[in-house]
């Protein structure tokens, strides 16, 4: 799977999210496996919805936390590399 800034992240529908105050725990129930994610992986994977694309994504990010944190495109593709590394993306 090819993630640049155009690309647009689906969830797997089998995956379950319990918020937390500093992030979210994601559950793969298909795999029986549990993923930990801070506040910013969080707000990403919500993100992951089919309407956004990569690019969109981090606009929103970018709304979301201070400027000081500011996050770059490259470090949102690492991220959603990670959940596709982790089979948490629809192909």
């Amino acid at each position: 799977m090819i993630i640049n800034e155009n690309f647009v992240p689906v969830t797997k529908k089998y995956v379950e999210l319990e918020e937390l105050d500093d992030g979210c725990i994601l559950y793969d129930t298909e795999k029986d496996e549990v993923h930990s994610l801070n506040t910013t992986a969080a707000t990403i994977w919500t993100c992951c919805d089919g309407k956004h694309s990569v690019k969109e994504i981090a606009e929103v990010v970018g709304k979301c936390f201070k400027p000081e944190s500011k996050i770059a495109p490259r470090d949102i593709i690492n991220i959603i590399e990670d959940f596709s590394n982790k089979e948490l993306l629809t192909p």
